[in-house]
């Protein structure tokens, strides 16, 4: 059943009701709300309790300690198992490379090792032929030496038995001597000595001429063996530099070829081993933060083929300018808010400051490191941060905005209501300030409201 519409007068009347009631709403609202519109706007400060901290400021990143993975040879990449942002655990396979280049590398490097091995042979055979060269030639001095030695020995035993000649011929002259002067005047004995005694007079003086030659040839002999010894003295030494040097030259380069040998070796096992377990493994438990591998590409020893951040070990990189950063020192208190997770504080240290400073920085700045107090925030690498390193702190203090305080006649003031809603001025004692708080030491206790009109 259909209802009836609503008449004409029916509507003028309600159209008529609805304006007056609406205008009567209109001014009365207007009317309430035009009485309660203070003077001036007033705004409250709170007294809080609180920490004060006194600091160097900055804007830094968050990151975690970065640890690079790389192969122990250089390999060609054949499969990249990983992503970067990838949480990862200690022994996860990251990389793998491409066994057949391995096979062609191990070739390569044993190829190496035999080339290496021959290079030791020839500097040993070197250094032996070195050595039995210069025993040849001490020998043969030697052999100079002991005939030399040979024909002084013979020159002294002639002179020796020269001298025991010329005695012998002088003790039977001296004998005949004796007999003749027994003898008596016209003796007929005395003829035979005096030929005996003229014959061996000759003798004698032949044998004193044979005995000065003798020495004669001696002493040039010792003479000659003094010089030589000195020469030879001087040539020693001077061979014994140059067998040590060549010594040395010649052990250093078996040395050098050892170590090449070794180095040589140690690839062709290494690779060796890259072929038995062709996977680069991750070392710690983290994050993949960059990767540097392609398929087919060949590593980097100077670039790692993957760099895992490890998130136990997180530090806040913050820039400060040369005006600050002489104020700071390693183990400093710091703390420090994420954007992610808005005025929450977080705590650490100073861990390190670069003595060098930023690229184009101006003004000039240097980064200082924050080590990350242990917490259970999920903080992640890069994000956004704001630090304090802290000079100085007061903690557990009354505090209060700056803002609020006014000085008058040198003192200072705050305004509170009183309970008619009028404002008295209450004069305060501050302490320590940051710039933009104070503690309050005087007149006035926590939950306090201070005013500040304007």
């Amino acid at each position: 059943m259909k209802g009836k519409k609503p008449s004409k007068k029916m509507i003028v009347a309600l159209a008529v009701i609805i304006t007056v009631v609406s205008i009567a709403s209109y001014f009365g609202v207007t009317s309430a709300a035009g009485s309660d519109l203070p003077e001036t706007i007033q705004r409250e400060y709170p007294v809080t309790r609180g920490d004060i901290t006194a600091g160097v400021s900055g804007q830094g990143v968050l990151h975690y300690g970065s640890t690079p993975q790389n192969f122990s040879e250089i390999v060609t990449i054949g499969e990249v198992l990983v992503k970067a942002g990838q949480a990862v655990k200690a022994g996860d396979k990251l990389v793998m490379a491409d066994e057949e280049k391995l096979g062609e590398a191990i070739e390569s490097a044993q190829s190496e090792l035999e080339k290496t091995r021959i290079a030791l042979k020839q500097a040993q055979s070197a250094k032996t032929l070195g050595e039995l060269n210069a025993q040849k030639e001490a020998a043969s001095q030697d052999a100079g030496s002991a005939e030399t030695e040979s024909q002084l020995i013979q020159a002294s035993n002639a002179v020796d038995s020269l001298q025991q000649k010329v005695d012998a011929l002088a003790a039977q002259i001296s004998e005949i001597d004796t007999q003749l002067a027994s003898l008596p005047e016209g003796d007929v004995q005395a003829a035979a000595l005096n030929d005996k005694r003229e014959v061996l007079t000759a003798e004698l003086e032949a044998a004193r001429q044979e005995l000065e030659n003798a020495q004669s040839s001696l002493s040039s002999l010792e003479d000659a063996k003094n010089r030589q010894d000195e020469a030879q003295a001087k040539s020693d030494a001077i061979d014994k530099k140059i067998a040590d040097a060549n010594s040395g030259s010649l052990q250093d380069a078996v040395d050098l070829a050892q170590l090449d040998v070794e180095a040589a070796q140690k690839k062709v096992d290494q690779l060796q081993e890259l072929k038995d377990d062709p996977y680069l493994y991750a070392s710690i438990d983290g994050v993949v933060l960059s990767l540097d591998a392609e398929p087919g590409a060949e590593t980097k020893p100077e670039s790692p083929a993957a760099v895992i951040g490890d998130p136990n070990a997180k530090t806040v990189t913050v820039p400060v300018s040369q005006s600050d950063i002489g104020k700071i020192e390693e183990g400093q208190a710091a703390e420090f808010t994420l954007d992610a997770f808005g005025d929450q504080k977080f705590t650490g240290k100073v861990q390190s400051r670069s003595l060098v400073p930023i690229k184009d920085s101006n003004p000039i700045s240097y980064n200082v490191a924050i080590s990350v107090d242990p917490n259970d925030a999920e903080m992640l690498d890069g994000m956004s941060a704001n630090a304090t390193i802290v000079l100085r702190q007061q903690k557990d203090v009354l505090q209060l905005s700056n803002k609020a305080i006014f000085l008058a006649d040198g003192k200072q003031y705050v305004k509170m209501r009183n309970d008619d809603g009028t404002l008295r001025d209450v004069e305060i004692r501050t302490g320590f300030s940051d710039g933009k708080v104070s503690e309050i030491t005087g007149g006035l206790s926590e939950g306090d409201t201070v005013i500040v009109e304007g």
